[in-house]
């Protein structure tokens, strides 16, 4: 037996780095908390990556709870971004405008392990990857993104699971879960995530109302208008397009009984 490791708690986490990684741009003492705030953010996405990866992992293998389980995490991990985004409510207005010129034109919209996560959910339509790359083209990070598109999103393995189990569709699955019951606790966690990364875009929303207001442009140079819109991206369309056909499906079986009756 090897003589056994002591493991210091402090150089475990690295901690003497970690905490030395906020260096503020200003003399203003609430731009520690906006940096912290947004470092938090961005271990937490490193979380949901490596999390969705395991998931997509576990799906192509055939393993549907793990995924669920895997995927029940990261929506976690958006409720926890969401809270966290909302503690900068408590920053009054005029304490980020002390900083917030020294930020230009960075912005929480360049966050690249974000974007990963939108494409490797599914996230990945033309439009809105022009715009990713626009916006990360002048940095190396575009490279990093962009390879996410090489590889099978979570929507893609997803569709390719029901394939392989012959699954009709995900309307199908909705309209009798006790005969797919796993597939639809995964088609559920999946919702709930995309509704989840929903609700922090919109955290993120009401935050810039708060501290700039609607109607002021961004340190990146984006709008209020333009964030209101990032509101329509879906990580995963099939799943709610699958509710419009089952109401569908629904109201004319019902009018064909009404028929024969």
């Amino acid at each position: 037996m090897s003589e056994k490791r002591m493991t210091n708690y402090a150089d475990y986490l690295h901690l003497e780095t970690l905490l030395e990684a906020q260096q503020p741009l200003s003399d203003h003492p609430d731009e520690l908390h906006f940096i912290l705030i947004h470092q938090i953010h961005e271990l937490w996405f490193k979380l949901a990556l490596h999390h969705l990866e395991r998931a997509r992992t576990a799906m192509q293998q055939d393993e549907i709870l793990e995924a669920v389980r895997l995927i029940g995490q990261v929506s976690a991990i958006f409720e926890n971004a969401q809270h966290t985004a909302e503690h900068l409510h408590t920053l009054p207005p005029m304490a980020f405008h002390q900083f917030r010129q020294l930020l230009a034109p960075g912005s929480g919209l360049q966050s690249y392990q974000f974007r990963e996560i939108e494409f490797l959910a599914g996230l990945r339509d033309k439009r809105h990857v022009e715009w990713v790359r626009r916006q990360l083209a002048k940095d190396s990070h575009w490279e990093t993104v962009h390879r996410r598109l090489d590889e099978p999103s979570i929507h893609d393995v997803f569709i390719e699971l029901l394939a392989r189990h012959q699954v009709p569709d995900i309307a199908s699955i909705y309209a009798d879960p006790h005969t797919y019951p796993e597939f639809y606790a995964l088609a559920d966690t999946l919702s709930i995530l995309d509704q989840t990364v929903q609700r922090w875009r919109y955290s993120h929303i009401h935050l810039v109302q708060r501290t700039i207001g609607a109607g002021v442009m961004g340190t990146g140079g984006t709008t209020h208008d333009y964030l209101v819109s990032t509101l329509q991206w879906q990580l995963f369309p099939e799943l709610w397009e699958a509710r419009n056909i089952l109401s569908s499906r629904f109201d004319e079986s019902q009018e064909t009984v009404s028929q024969k009756g």
